[in-house]
């Protein structure tokens, strides 16, 4: 289990004492907060404070001694938390896992040890321990841990915050980094680093674009988590600030992760986009900034590195990590963008290294499916591979054929799974007889998760500008095996293709959903419906489109609340019996302050769901006190 939340072990300086530590074992800069005054010269505090044992930077603390730790069992906050385990620890302090008894769940407890004889250290300490508890109860993202209680006792100071199980970046990086580049570097896939920065972008843009905005300040691999269900959260606040008051006499920064604005007391959102470079940059090569040449900031180039990334990527995280503010990405949607619009990996990379077994066992009659879809069959040395991408060549009839047996009703899979084998056969380079070979094997009960994917992916290497084997392969990575980055990359490039298929903006816009970025859901279910609303189109399309616009909007907050109102209208246009739609539809209004159609829809409702929801007749009750009815 990882160190949640975790404290560094030599972040225990405050302002006049620099907080760098030795170096590891490896040689590398170490991922400590560096403290400064912009009065010092940043390049000249980089020089020298990286080689300053630890010792030094103690100084300060008089007589230190290592801080007591909480014993299993111990009880804070009247009994309603208890201590199970230490998570980890600091200088500064510690975190726990423990019990909330009232609600018998796992939480964690983050403790501010207080036992400073610097009143000036102790005073910043607690400065920054009361900001982060204040700043995480005004923010809520799936990617941030929610806080559940603060509290003082015995003159200790506590955050009870969501128990997160996974691991941090750094640990994966050191567990799993194993890909081999040039010059003894290593580190962790394309794929993974894609699918990661996207959430972090994503995360980071919530707070950027809160008012005032927040900055992280601190983004690196050990103050990211990675749960065990693969979810990217980001942890340790303590020194998040808002934009407004970024000007002060205390410089924070990581040495390798902060650009050259925040060494001089000046950070702002872009601030956060350069450190996110950085880490990818590390995630991918292990690279040391002490190696970095004139300095600090000069990375070398990505691909000098690891020449397996693609060229797009490397320029995302180039762009990224510009010295110069204004050469960077404007913002982190714009960043995100850029990943979400790359290419779909190569199949090397995108598809699982095993092999899932088929429903229909291989047999000496029944070539290898694996065979069939991952490799062209063999031909006389010189001849060369050409692909094609239709249905009038020597394998004509059975291409046909077999698309005839996918689209019967009910389909009938295994007919066409013996049609399109033998159309291999006779032409093994065409895309269309892998698409029929994916949509075989993601048919299949149950289905062929890993040959689905190698037969897409090899039907558009074949031929790319098809847009519906681009849209089959999101829905693999969407229904099958979620994964959402790559659903909606697959999704992208369909739309690229054709960008007049509804259903494939409206299965972005759920992947978009999922991944919580709902203002670009919103922009997709939108363009969804403008494609959809047709007279011929199915009534239940147009009403699952309103709903979920409605529904979005709704959880974006007051701006989008007249689209809310406006989607769930329309649904109950089409569907009056809907009591469900319009209960939020009364919700939306109560929020708008339209408290009489609030109290008249609410009203609708009463009897229909009054009984098996409570807080309708709640809902009923409290408008009509508020109306005086």
């Amino acid at each position: 289990m990882a160190n949640n939340y975790p404290f560094d072990p030599n972040n225990v300086a405050s302002v006049g004492h620099s907080a760098i530590s030795q170096n590891d074992q490896r040689g590398s800069l170490p991922e400590t907060p560096y403290i400064s005054t912009p009065h010092t010269s940043g390049i000249e505090q980089v020089a020298t404070a990286s080689s300053a044992p630890l010792a030094e930077h103690m100084a300060g603390f008089g007589n230190w001694t290592p801080p007591h730790r909480l014993m299993a069992g111990t009880i804070l906050s009247g009994g309603r938390y208890k201590i199970e385990t230490l998570v980890a620890s600091g200088g500064m302090g510690a975190v726990y896992r423990a019990i909330d008894t009232r609600f018998n769940r796992p939480c964690a407890v983050k403790e501010m040890l207080n036992e400073f004889s610097n009143e000036t250290d102790r005073a910043q300490a607690v400065e920054w321990f009361l900001r982060e508890a204040t700043l995480l109860l005004d923010l809520s993202h799936p990617c941030i841990p929610r806080v559940r209680d603060f509290f003082a006792e015995s003159g200790q100071y506590y955050l009870v915050m969501d128990f997160i199980d996974g691991h941090t970046l750094a640990e994966v990086l050191e567990r799993e980094g194993h890909i081999a580049g040039l010059n003894g570097t290593r580190g962790i896939s394309e794929e993974r680093s894609r699918s990661w920065m996207q959430e972090l972008c994503g995360v980071l843009n919530y707070l950027h674009g809160q008012s005032p905005p927040v900055i992280f300040r601190d983004l690196k691999p050990s103050n990211i988590m990675v749960t065990n269900r693969n979810e990217i959260k980001l942890i340790d606040f303590g020194i998040a600030r808002t934009f407004q008051s970024q000007h002060q006499a205390t410089v924070i920064m990581t040495l390798g992760y902060a650009p050259p604005e925040q060494l001089h007391g000046m950070p702002e959102p872009r601030s956060d986009i350069y450190a996110l470079g950085a880490t990818m940059y590390r995630l991918l090569t292990r690279h040391d900034v002490a190696n970095n040449k004139p300095s600090i900031f000069s990375f070398p180039p990505l691909r000098s590195l690891r020449p397996d990334i693609t060229p797009a990527f490397e320029q995302i995280i180039t762009k990224a990590l510009m010295p110069n503010l204004e050469q960077r990405w404007a913002c982190t949607e714009e960043m995100e963008h850029a990943i979400l619009n790359l290419s779909p990996l190569p199949s090397a990379e995108a598809i699982p290294s095993r092999t899932v077994p088929s429903s229909t066992p291989s047999s000496p009659s029944s070539p290898s499916q694996t065979l069939n879809v991952a490799q062209p069959s063999p031909r006389p040395s010189g001849t060369p591979q050409v692909a094609s991408h239709t249905t009038t060549g020597p394998a004509g009839s059975y291409i046909t054929a077999a698309l005839n047996h996918l689209s019967a009703l009910p389909a009938r899979t295994e007919d066409a799974y013996n049609a399109v084998q033998t159309a291999h056969t006779m032409e093994p380079n065409n895309s269309i007889v892998h698409k029929i070979f994916g949509q075989v094997f993601a048919r299949r009960q149950p289905p062929n998760v890993d040959n689905a994917i190698r037969a897409y992916i090899r039907s558009v290497e074949l031929y790319p500008n098809d847009a519906e084997t681009h849209k089959f392969l999101g829905d693999v990575w969407l229904y099958l095996r979620p994964n959402y980055i790559q659903a909606i990359s697959a999704y992208t490039q369909a739309l690229r293709l054709n960008t007049n298929d509804f259903e494939a903006h409206e299965r972005l816009a759920l992947c978009l959903e999922k991944a919580g970025q709902l203002d670009a859901a919103l922009r997709e279910y939108q363009e969804a419906l403008r494609l959809a609303a047709r007279p011929s189109q199915v009534p239940l399309v147009l009403l699952r489109l309103h709903f979920a616009i409605g529904q979005i909007a709704r959880r974006l907050g007051l701006s989008q609340l007249p689209v809310a109102e406006n989607a769930f209208i329309q649904v109950l246009i089409l569907n009056p019996s809907d009591h469900r739609t319009r209960y939020l539809l009364a919700q939306v209004y109560e929020q708008e302050g339209k408290l009489d159609e609030a109290f008249r829809q609410c009203g609708y409702v009463l009897g229909p769901l009054g009984n098996s929801d409570p807080t309708v007749s709640q809902m009923y009750n409290s408008l009509r006190i508020r109306l005086g009815r």
